[in-house]
């Protein structure tokens, strides 16, 4: 029986840190704002802060995390995070005091930074890169599989425990956490013996050969941008997507939450697929697909309002949102250099803060014009850059 290659066992592993460190350490969150709000008095403009503190915590320890990483190894930063993730649930779940909330909201925010970026980076040392995408794929699919499980699980207890149910869904994920660095602390390794055999081409050879890099490769320089574009329109669309469909085109709560939850599946397998597609077509052609279809998910609720084309715009959204995850990833891991956990850390800072000004722009343009409509030509436009950008940067 042939022996499993260990770079598995590492991704396998890799799937429940992104689980707990992304899916659970900030998307679960806005689902138990309003238990949180009624159970503790606070107003929106704490929660908010609260939400806050997450986001500026991840953005900081996004390039600390890399920058630890690359000094002490990913396996360390990956154990240390998850420890900090799991011990910030523990304390939101026991406490009701605004500042002690906000500085642990803060500390959850910059574990979820740490786990991501280092569990990112530490399949790049397993998989040559003719694996790599697929790897990192399924790697990122983990963010998915903890906003299904978020989704899934938390809704059930939030109306089966009372007022003070937001505390036992802390306290439980707080658990899953702990158990998944446990895990981790057992299971990761940073550097293989050997890496895993080369991929037979169609002709029974041995050796695969690549496509060229300078056909395929994006450059470094290229990616900073690309990236800081793709987080200010994406998240112009993932933050008030709902919200139209509720205020503007006036749909019931319940079926805009049932388009919205397509979302959440579909990006549990696109990270998957598009890391795969992008080891067969290359980095840079990957992108071009993966924008445009991206691009098309944005302009079909600006032209159509049935339920139905709503639901292919969250369909198609949720299967490219994590393509470009994984395609970047992918790009930084296929550079040659030592530190590539603190330029991933550096690219996801970039992403980080167009995401931030991405929202502040959204909701701006919205309460200027009182539509959404030139919020979304605005998110549009930002997928139409990336694909310019794309075409247009040439490796070196």
């Amino acid at each position: 029986m042939q022996k499993i290659y260990y770079g598995w066992i590492i991704v396998g592993v890799g799937i429940l840190v992104k689980m707990t460190g992304l899916g659970f350490g900030r998307f679960a969150y806005p689902m138990l704002i309003p238990n949180m709000r009624g159970s503790l008095g606070f107003n929106y403009i704490e929660m908010g802060l609260l939400s806050g503190a997450m986001m500026l915590g991840y953005l900081i320890f996004s390039l600390v995390g890399g920058m630890l990483a690359t000094r002490f190894g990913p396996k360390r930063i990956v154990i240390a995070s998850l420890l900090c993730g799991s011990l910030s649930m523990f304390f939101i779940s026991k406490l009701s005091g605004f500042i002690p909330l906000l500085f642990f909201t803060f500390a959850m925010g910059a574990g979820g930074a740490g786990a991501h970026i280092s569990m990112t980076t530490l399949p790049m040392a397993w998989f040559e890169e003719q694996r790599l995408g697929r790897a990192l794929g399924l790697v990122t699919g983990g963010t998915g599989l903890g906003i299904i499980v978020t989704g899934l699980l938390l809704p059930f207890l939030l109306s089966n425990l009372g007022k003070e149910a937001w505390r036992h869904c802390w306290f439980l994920l707080a658990l899953i956490t702990f158990g998944v660095a446990i895990t981790g602390w057992i299971l990761l390794r940073e550097k293989p013996i050997s890496m895993a055999p080369p991929l037979p081409n169609r002709y029974g050879d041995k050796k695969w050969i690549p496509i060229s890099k300078e056909e395929s490769g994006i450059p470094l320089k290229g990616i900073f941008f690309i990236y800081f574009v793709f987080g200010f329109a994406y998240n112009i669309y993932a933050t008030y997507f709902v919200a139209y469909m509720v205020e503007e085109i006036q749909l019931p709560e319940k079926i805009a939450g049932n388009i919205w939850a397509l979302f959440g599946w579909m990006c549990m397998g696109s990270g998957l697929i598009w890391g795969f597609l992008s080891d067969r077509l290359g980095r840079r052609k990957a992108l071009l697909w993966d924008n445009g279809i991206i691009a098309f998910s944005v302009l079909l609720p600006l032209l159509l309002h049935q339920p139905f084309f709503l639901g292919l715009s969250a369909f198609f959204f949720g299967a490219t949102f994590l393509g470009t995850v994984t395609i970047i990833a992918a790009a930084i891991g296929d550079q040659v250099f030592d530190k590539k956990a603190f330029i991933y850390g550096g690219v996801t800072l970039i992403h980080g803060i167009g995401q931030f000004l991405g929202t502040i722009s959204g909701g701006y343009l919205k309460d200027l014009t009182g539509t959404f409509q030139l919020t979304f030509i605005v998110s549009l436009t930002g997928f139409l850059l990336c694909i310019f950008l794309t075409a247009l940067i040439k490796k070196g």
